[in-house]
């Protein structure tokens, strides 16, 4: 969550910056600064924030049907500074962006996979009876609230969620809900527009209850979350002690210049000080095989620790065509060096 949460803040600043800027009147160049600057924060922060460049020049050419002088110069800083920083800094490509390659595979995983991870929001991922009743009146609110939102025109966070919803449905690697962060508020602000509409014109006298209500069912769902949520150690990384024997082991048995392909790539860098890259789980064999030679990966760890990836890489090592070499392995990860990335191409799946 290192990058989610200044994101989604970046993100609405620039909403805000876009909405107060005065394109005609004194000063304009001002709000174009910081509105380039603010760009910048959010691309530095996030790849996916490009998307925003896109956005603002959608809502500029729907609104104002021409490319204001604020946008102009806003374009400008932000692109100055991403070059001042490539040259006195660098750039590189993170672990998380790796081989990025579009398939019809991604694309129709996505479509199922976030649609119901956003509805997990609402009911805290629960499960029941009870909480698919919860997501289907949430459902209706906010399709009632993008009514009523859609009479007041086209808004800078339409704008901009055009563009990044398209390029999150494309990205290749499903990490849950944070990629979507920004679209929270949004749900949550059309949701809530959807039942001030409807109360209003239904029960005008039962706005406060209908809002008291609606808090209420959702409330419901979150505590049986709580009340079975195991607050022990995180399982996926750190928590785990086999974990930090495969880092020691990963520090011990492994050269710096050693690549090495996780599910959880981050953690593993940090804990390692090795360079790691995680993979599209939704593609195929041939895909993978790909990236790890775009990246010259040099090791694997495969892990039963979570299903994430819903065995990918076990599956991958036991059928590839490609040669591997057990390193080592403790009750829950298994460290392979590659041999090789040769042999037909065939799918995993």
């Amino acid at each position: 969550m290192l990058s989610d949460l200044p994101f989604l803040l970046f993100f609405y600043v620039i909403a805000l910056l876009v909405r107060w800027a005065p394109r005609n009147q004194p000063g304009w160049w001002r709000w174009g600064i910081l509105l380039g600057v603010a760009l910048y924060l959010a691309i530095g922060t996030r790849t996916a924030g490009i998307a925003l460049i896109a956005g603002l020049l959608l809502y500029d050419l729907l609104k104002f049907h021409v490319i204001t002088r604020p946008t102009l110069v806003a374009l400008l800083v932000g692109a100055a500074l991403l070059m001042v920083q490539s040259r006195f800094v660098g750039s590189s490509s993170g672990t998380y962006d790796g081989h990025l390659q579009f398939t019809l595979q991604t694309i129709e995983s996505n479509l199922i996979s976030y649609p119901r991870t956003l509805a997990g929001f609402w009911v805290a991922s629960t499960r029941n009876a009870f909480s698919f009743f919860v997501v289907g009146i949430v459902a209706v609110l906010t399709l009632a609230g993008v009514f009523v939102q859609s009479k007041r025109g086209l808004s800078i966070v339409d704008a901009f969620l055009g563009p990044y919803m398209a390029m999150v449905i494309l990205w290749p690697f499903f990490p849950g809900i944070r990629l979507v962060f920004p679209l929270l508020p949004w749900m949550v602000f059309l949701g809530l527009t959807g039942l001030r509409g409807l109360t209003a014109k239904f029960a005008p006298r039962y706005t406060t209850a209908a809002l008291c209500g609606l808090l209420l069912l959702i409330s419901v769902p979150y505590i049986q979350a709580y009340r079975k949520a195991d607050f022990g150690p995180i399982r996926e990384s750190s928590g785990l002690p086999e974990f930090n024997q495969l880092c020691e082991a990963v520090r011990a048995g492994t050269a710096s210049g050693d690549v090495l392909i996780y599910y959880r790539a981050r953690a593993l860098a940090l804990y390692t000080g090795r360079a790691a890259a995680s993979y599209n789980f939704h593609g195929t064999e041939q895909e993978l095989r790909q990236h790890a030679r775009d990246i010259h990966a040099t090791y694997l760890i495969t892990t039963n620790a979570f299903d994430t990836d819903r065995g990918f890489l076990d599956r991958y090592v036991g059928h590839s065509s490609s040669r591997f070499e057990l390193t080592y392995q403790n009750a829950n990860f298994k460290l392979y060096r590659i041999l090789d990335l040769a042999g037909p191409e065939r799918s995993a799946e």
